[in-house]
């Protein structure tokens, strides 16, 4: 390529940037032939650069899909930079899967991509960012696992799988439809349709030791659906909600009206400063472990249980 083409396929990239141009105006503009500006055009194809025409107002206009000078152009400010260290840290309990990989590389393009004095302050957010994990769970072995089951969640294939549970050796074989991956207090679960049960299941990661996707596909349902199951639950398993009623002692009423621990949550304020927790979900079970860690300071008042039914 001669000298003055390279010059004029440069221009022509700028001039394709944004809205666009037409071939009547890209000759005004340059100085050539239309076919001369088609010859450039392939040239700017072959190189990789994503050009695309569309039809406006009659006229065909020739333009970059992208804008792959604005793209590299990336600058962030410092609490964007210290959203994004948090929320690697927030994922730090996946390391080992695909997930926490795929947040890693991202940083790392962003670092590729900002100044060298916004580089430097990037990299000094892990002592500015801290992230307190407790009782995490290992995924280093669950890498295939979480990589077929992304995949079947995101093309609607139906998986077989291989699950098993602390209270059984033998691994048990499931066939669900798998609906998406629940991240949850640094757990990883399958919310997936029970072909065996027809009944939508949870499965714990850690737990499947092998799936495999099949060539069987099927129809999810709509988010808001597993929206509406999930928001059933007080933790992870859903169901039918119940009413839950809970009075805790005036101690510790401050802890319990500064959180939400779930969207149907309402508090009472008793005279004598405790407070009534009501809720409304699946799990009375899930409840219960909760309030193991409250010990005397939370007692149940609906539904009524029999004495020790809390510790049992």
């Amino acid at each position: 390529m001669r000298g003055d083409q390279i010059t004029r396929v440069l221009k022509l990239g700028h001039l394709l940037r944004g809205k666009g141009r037409t071939l009547q105006q890209l000759r005004a503009e340059l100085g050539v032939t239309k076919r001369t500006i088609q010859r450039d055009i392939q040239v700017l194809v072959q190189a990789g650069f994503p050009v695309s025409s569309e039809q406006r107002n009659r006229s065909i206009y020739w333009k970059l899909a992208y804008d792959p000078v604005a793209e590299a152009a990336l600058d962030l400010t410092h609490e964007e930079r210290m959203a994004l260290y948090f929320s690697r840290g927030l994922l730090k309990p996946l390391a080992g899967t695909p997930f926490f990989d795929a947040i890693e590389s991202a940083l790392a393009k962003i670092g590729a991509g900002i100044s060298a004095p916004g580089h430097s302050l990037l990299k000094s957010m892990d002592a500015q960012v801290g992230i307190a994990a407790f009782g995490l769970k290992d995924f280093s072995r669950s890498r295939d696992v979480i990589a077929a089951l992304t995949r079947a969640i995101q093309h609607h294939f139906t998986v077989t799988l291989s699950h098993a549970t602390p209270q059984h050796r033998n691994a048990v074989e499931y066939r669900l439809d798998p609906y998406r991956l629940q991240y949850h207090q640094g757990g990883l679960y399958l919310i997936a349709l029970d072909h065996a049960k027809e009944d939508v299941r949870t499965f714990a990661v850690e737990r499947i030791r092998s799936a495999a996707v099949t060539r069987n596909r099927f129809t999810p349902p709509p988010a808001s659906t597993l929206d509406e199951l999930q928001s059933t639950a007080f933790q992870l398993i859903h169901g039918e909600p119940q009413l839950v009623r809970i009075r805790f002692s005036p101690e510790q009423a401050p802890y319990i009206v500064e959180r939400q621990w779930h969207p149907s949550q309402k508090l009472e304020t008793l005279s004598d400063g405790s407070v009534i927790l009501s809720l409304m979900v699946a799990s009375l079970w899930e409840v219960k472990r909760w309030l193991y860690g409250w010990g005397e300071d939370a007692v149940i008042l609906t539904p009524e249980l029999a004495e020790g039914d809390l510790h049992d």
